[in-house]
């Protein structure tokens, strides 16, 4: 009887800590799901400002290239 009792108190405590990693495992699984889909939001913004910095740097190098040419195209007129 006693064979039996720690038999079944192991067998208890077993499925308690497959049951409690199997838990444990799939709250890790949606944190994970839910940091992805924020890094994903992260890198979109990453690369949209990205995208905005690069046009905005070719704006001001048009801007400048404009500078350089109006003091010659000024001189010309005169």
């Amino acid at each position: 009887m006693k064979y039996n009792k720690k038999v079944i108190l192991s067998t208890i405590a077993f499925a308690t800590v497959i049951g409690l990693q199997s838990f444990i495992l799939h709250q890790q699984n949606q944190s994970n799901q839910i940091v992805q889909v924020e890094v994903a939001k992260l890198q979109s913004q990453v690369d949209q400002t990205s995208k905005t910095n690069q046009e905005l740097f070719q704006k001001v190098e048009k801007l400048e290239s404009n500078l350089e040419l109006r003091p010659r195209s000024l001189l010309s007129m005169n």
